[in-house]
């Protein structure tokens, strides 16, 4: 029987553990998730504050280093219990950061997979080292899914350019987001099942225009959300939050002109350094997070190959720690460089929590996929980066 404050379990075969990290995020969860496995030893043990893994422990490893060796589990059952969470925080990485990072790890053979003829299959996110990795989302929630489509490999599901406002979650395959460029489409990142096609702008802006085009690989089902239940549910947010949603929805449509630049080698990284200073520096514990009331900041992440330009922020933009999105920028991994004009104000960010928190199942899903969508994107612009460089 299961406990009363177990409140989600299953095996690994079904739901792997990057999905379920991924769950746990998009629920804001405080709690441990226990694994055990018939191959291992030893059970594993992962401790979450608001969605974010702060530590584990496996056999003798702890920290970081448990967590990516059960990412090696292939086999096994998990179980999450809600409980308040007495472990030290020793684990700083962002979510998503972790999921990509173990992946990559049991890929290239740094953690032992553990299961049955666990010899030789890579996963899927990284079968092709140059592929654009696959974003999954939690679990669908139907109530805001008012019709259902297929669509059969390789058939076009949005196309750039056109107009569209239906927006869509994936019940089940993949999907190959991409934007057209003088050399060809250009391969963004791929959803995967409870991912969502289509941004705010989908049911914001009458007569909105497709900024990528979405193709089936493979067989894809589909889920149409009911946009007007949307449109009516982001109307009753507070303005703030509001802008912070629109300020979040223009820095990933940015990354986006990012990989185009870089893919065309046009993109100038000294445009948002020079003549600016470092508000919030990479890797710093920045806690604050601030609205722009004047002038502009750029995001730049600094990696060993170079300083990469992410997006620049303008007035009614928001940056700084948001505790309960992961976005893979700053304050952990990007620096927040600011131009002589800028005027910013501090945000209490506890009201921005409580709102997110009394949002509809689906509504939340749909940002923390946006916010997802940021932090692997910001990942397929540095691999662009390290590849093709900058301005020719």
């Amino acid at each position: 029987m299961m406990r009363d404050n177990v409140v989600l379990a299953g095996s690994l075969k079904f739901l792997a553990l990057g999905d379920i990290m991924q769950l746990l995020g998009a629920n804001s969860s405080t709690g441990v998730l226990r694994l055990i496995s018939r191959y291992a030893a030893d059970p594993g043990f992962i401790y979450f504050e608001n969605g974010n893994p702060v530590n584990a422990a496996c056999g003798n490893a702890t920290g970081l280093e448990a967590v990516y060796a059960l990412f090696g589990w292939t086999d096994g059952e998990f179980e999450f219990t809600r409980e308040n969470v007495l472990s030290q925080r020793v684990i700083t990485k962002s979510r998503m950061g972790i999921i990509l990072e173990g992946l990559k790890m049991v890929d290239d053979g740094q953690v032992k997979r553990v299961g049955p003829g666990t010899g030789s299959r890579r996963h899927e996110m990284l079968e092709d080292p140059d592929a654009v990795p696959i974003i999954k989302g939690p679990l669908v929630d139907y109530m805001y899914v008012a019709d259902e489509e297929d669509f059969f490999d390789g058939e076009l599901i949005v196309e750039e350019g056109k107009h569209g406002s239906w927006i869509w979650v994936i019940l089940e395959g993949v999907v190959e987001i991409m934007r057209q460029t003088p050399d060809g489409p250009l391969p963004i990142v791929r959803l995967g099942d409870g991912s969502f096609i289509g941004s705010l702008s989908s049911f914001l802006i009458q007569g909105h225009i497709r900024t990528a085009t979405a193709v089936a690989v493979g067989n894809v089902q589909l889920g149409v959300l009911d946009s007007q239940r949307l449109a009516q549910e982001f109307s009753r947010l507070s303005p703030e939050f509001r802008g912070l949603l629109i300020s979040l929805d223009r820095r990933l449509k940015q990354l986006n002109e990012r990989a185009i630049e870089l893919r065309q080698k046009q993109l100038d990284p000294s445009g948002y350094v020079e003549n600016r200073k470092p508000l919030i520096m990479q890797a710093s514990e920045e806690e604050s997070f601030y609205l722009i009331r004047e002038g502009s900041a750029a995001v730049v992440r600094s990696e060993p190959f170079g300083r990469i330009p992410l997006a620049t922020l303008y007035k009614g933009d928001y940056f700084g720690q948001l505790p309960f999105l992961d976005l893979g920028h700053e304050p952990e991994f990007a620096s927040i460089m600011a131009a002589k004009d800028l005027k910013v104000r501090k945000v209490e960010i506890n009201h921005f929590q409580k709102e997110y928190n009394h949002l509809s199942t689906t509504f939340k899903n749909f940002i923390d996929n946006v916010a997802t969508c940021i932090s692997v994107s910001t990942k397929v612009v540095c691999n662009y980066y390290k590849k093709f460089g900058g301005t020719s």
